[in-house]
């Protein structure tokens, strides 16, 4: 009987200790198995954050600097890994070539005990994409994707005493860049006009190129969905959001043509289109007609690069998101809310039609309204007595300058008490100082009006100024000379009348150094007017600086023949070009208002 217990007890201990060990050995793979998971989570955090951030290096129109955006990445991955020593870095340069959307560049670096590798582009198919079937929607392009993917090989601390040594992790993230919200850039163009066809629009062979600057591309964005269905400006049958109108059987053709960066950096250009964008509502059939995109036109017709030489070029792609007229609200008028678009039922008489909303600023709090300022300091209340009354009570005649009369200068800030308007066929030199107009303002044939003499954007000689008419148009003739040096134009319900031909126009906006108005940086016209507003072309046009019209019907650029190049920045609520001649716009990258079109998206 004893003896059988001390059997027993020998089988029991054997076993216990057996037990014993099976246990140590889980606890030990339990531990370092939680290490390798916890090792995973933060390893995927660290794919997250350097695939977002490599994405904001490339461009969103399919193409870009996908070597600067490899080493982002790898700069990033390093940063958020603790900054390991690097054994051997990736070879970015290797992703430096012209992407090809089905084929796969992948380059990897080894830092301690990580393996990154960095590939761009990321084509549907690739292992990077997963399971998922690609939503392009979404996912957008192959050469728009970045993925990161980090292995990592850790050495066990207990497992060891069950012969395992190291267990290794792989986790992988992929961003893409898009045409959104996000980054600003130089954009010349942004037609306004959220529902109508003939958004953007040319007539009479008129042509418009918006070129490149330094490396960025020319980009227009078109922020109409197509969906409206009543007269006038109906998406029927015929009817586009952007339309270069006319056909091949036309000697000079029409057309609409963003242009590229060209080599060695080949950047491509864009025309962004919300009625592509996929959203509800949208009507991508009425974005643009794709004949325009097959209807070449002579390369001798447009030199400055044949290879875009259509009518409609470079075809049109998706934004995610209507810019609306947010980004000049919010640098010069910054409130917490806006209306929505004011002209939207009107036109189409119907109030279940939604509003378009204008975003908050998110600034609100700490930037100020400029614009509300100027309105309730020299619009809607009683002029500053520091301003000089030109005509005091009674102005009569005095109003109307003929060529027989003596030429008029003035200096310091200058109130003008036509109600009437103001018509100058002679000459009129304000020498600097702000100037107020009770009305409309005219130059007539002969005539030259220059405000703010004294300033030169050029040199910075001299300071910004404003110019404000209170009630009325400013209008000038072909044969007239206009000279605005570093000044600010204000109309409170007026529009432009520029006519082109043998006179000047040298109009530059602010520069926002020195003293005076330098609030309005970058600003040249500010007019909400639902009326057409006009700028001709002529030899002696210098315009520069943002023209925000947001509610103008339309805005009309007219070449006449030959070029007339535009330095400025249009953001419209609908553009016409016409006028038998080239409109060439060109606008100095410090002399607009950036407009966020680049969204960064994590899809994988």
């Amino acid at each position: 009987m004893s003896s059988c217990l001390r059997s027993e007890e020998g089988v029991i201990l054997i076993y216990s200790a057996f037990l014993l060990v099976l246990l140590l050995v889980v606890a030990a793979l339990v531990v370092d198995i939680g290490g390798l998971r916890l090792d995973r989570r933060v390893d995927r955090m660290t794919t997250d954050i350097a695939a977002t951030a490599g994405a904001g290096s490339l461009n969103p129109f399919g193409a870009g600097d996908a070597q600067e955006a490899c080493q982002v990445a790898w700069e990033y991955a390093l940063q958020n890994l603790g900054s390991p020593a690097v054994d051997s870095p990736p070879n970015c340069s290797l992703l430096s070539t012209p992407c090809d959307a089905m084929v796969a560049r992948s380059t990897s670096g080894v830092a301690g005990e990580y393996t990154i590798t960095i590939t761009q582009p990321v084509p549907d198919g690739d292992p990077l994409m997963g399971s998922q079937s690609p939503d392009p929607d979404v996912d957008g392009s192959a050469c728009q994707r970045i993925g990161v993917k980090i292995e990592r090989t850790r050495s066990y601390t207990f497992a060891r005493v069950a012969g395992f040594d190291e267990g290794t992790t792989s986790v992988a993230s992929v961003a893409r860049i898009g045409p959104g919200s996000g980054t600003g850039e130089l954009v010349p163009l942004l037609v306004l006009e959220p529902i109508a066809c003939d958004a953007l629009y040319t007539s009479g062979q008129g042509r418009v190129t918006v070129t490149y600057n330094g490396i960025t591309p020319g980009y227009i964005i078109v922020d109409s969905d197509g969906s409206k269905t009543t007269n006038p400006n109906k998406c029927g049958n015929n009817g586009y959001t952007i339309d270069p109108h006319g056909g091949p059987s036309q000697a000079n053709q029409d057309w609409i043509r963003a242009l590229p960066v060209p080599a060695p950096d080949n950047v491509p250009s864009a025309i962004l289109s919300y009625a592509l964008s996929g959203q509800p509502g949208a009507v991508p059939a009425k974005a643009y007609n794709p004949d325009d995109l097959d209807d070449f036109i002579p390369s001798a017709d447009c030199p400055d690069d044949p290879t875009t030489c259509y009518r409609l070029s470079p075809k049109p792609i998706g934004a995610t998101d209507r810019i609306t007229r947010a980004p000049i609200d919010w640098r010069y008028n910054c409130l917490a809310s806006y209306p929505d678009y004011p002209f939207l039922n009107a036109d189409l008489n119907d109030p279940s039609v939604p509003g378009i909303e204008v975003p908050e600023c998110p600034k609100a709090s700490t930037r100020p309204s400029y614009i509300q300022q100027l309105r309730g300091a020299l619009v809607d209340g009683t002029i500053p007595e520091s301003f000089y009354n030109m005509y005091g009570d009674d102005p009569g005649e005095l109003c109307s300058l003929q060529s027989s009369d003596p030429n008029v200068t003035l200096t310091g800030n200058w109130y003008v008490n036509c109600p009437g308007g103001f018509s100058v066929f002679n000459t009129v030199t304000f020498q600097g100082g702000n100037v107020v107009f009770e009305g409309g303002v005219s130059v007539g044939a002969g005539g030259t009006l220059t405000i703010n003499s004294g300033a030169n954007a050029a040199t910075g000689a001299g300071q910004d100024r404003v110019v404000v008419i209170r009630d009325g148009d400013f209008f000038k003739v072909a044969q007239a000379n206009l000279y605005l040096p570093r000044t600010m134009v204000y109309l409170n319900d007026g529009v432009i009348d520029f006519r082109g031909g043998s006179g000047d126009i040298d109009w530059t906006a602010p520069t926002g150094a020195g003293t005076g108005e330098t609030q309005f940086e970058d600003l040249a016209l500010w007019s909400e007017s639902p009326l057409p507003h006009n700028l001709g072309g002529q030899t002696g046009n210098n315009v520069e600086g943002t023209l925000f019209t947001p509610n103008a019907d339309p805005f009309r650029l007219a070449g006449n023949t030959g070029q007339f190049q535009a330095r400025a920045q249009f953001l419209t609520r609908r553009l016409l070009i016409d006028g038998q001649g080239i409109v060439e716009m060109a606008p100095d990258p410090d002399r607009v208002t950036l407009v966020p079109i680049r969204q960064i998206m994590l899809i994988r």
